[in-house]
């Protein structure tokens, strides 16, 4: 009987233990590290002046990181402040003969105000906020057709979008998170084309550290 007590005694501690885990509110930081597949503009501007049937990649490639903490209670959410870096890149190899492989990257740069709601083991989270994006795209020679490449440089972009995290131990947990990049409009230079508004889509998947 005595070992029984115990053993309830142990059950109902750890379960007075979780609920109390469960409580703490969110934070108080977090740092994640992510690997994301990202859209890529396909059109003229982003890209170089391409031959005819020339394929382009619509998606590419990379790595987020990016960190955040959560200072202060506003209703039942808990508010963050925190940014995020991400790099991708996305090949396009020729299927077509005379047309070039193109290669095309993206940067961005997105601080954020987010609103999170759950509790210290596992939390969602909507956000938005501005920062900057740079898109650079570059084409093989071919034929009679040289090399070409469009680099706008860093721009303005609103970002808008959301997730969630999920602790697995104390410390370590894993998340994903889905962000939309609203990227203006670059004007023509004496080497590209005017590049018209786009929006970059990041999905994202990895772990998180707090």
């Amino acid at each position: 009987m005595s070992r029984v007590c115990m053993i309830l005694g142990m059950l109902l501690l750890g379960a007075e233990t979780a609920l109390a885990q469960a409580q703490e509110p969110v934070g108080p930081f977090v740092v994640d590290a992510r690997g994301v597949m990202a859209g890529l503009p396909t059109t003229e501007g982003w890209l170089p002046t391409l031959p005819t049937g020339t394929v382009v990649a619509s998606r590419g490639f990379g790595l987020d990181v990016g960190a955040h903490v959560y200072p202060l209670q506003w209703g039942p959410a808990r508010l963050g402040f925190g940014g995020a870096f991400t790099l991708a890149r996305g090949t396009a190899s020729a299927t077509v003969e005379g047309t070039p492989d193109v290669t095309t990257r993206s940067s961005t740069v997105a601080p954020q105000l987010s609103f999170n709601f759950g509790h210290r083991q596992g939390w969602s989270h909507l956000s938005l906020g501005y920062g900057a994006a740079k898109v650079s795209s570059e084409s093989t020679a071919v034929g009679d057709v040289a090399a070409a490449s469009v680099d706008h440089g860093w721009g303005g972009a609103l970002n808008v979008g959301g997730g969630a995290r999920w602790f697995l131990t104390e410390h370590l947990g894993v998340g994903f998170e889905a962000r939309w990049h609203l990227l203006s409009g670059r004007d023509a230079t004496g080497t590209s084309a005017a590049a018209p508004r786009t929006t970059l889509f990041h999905l994202s998947v990895g772990v998180s550290l707090h």
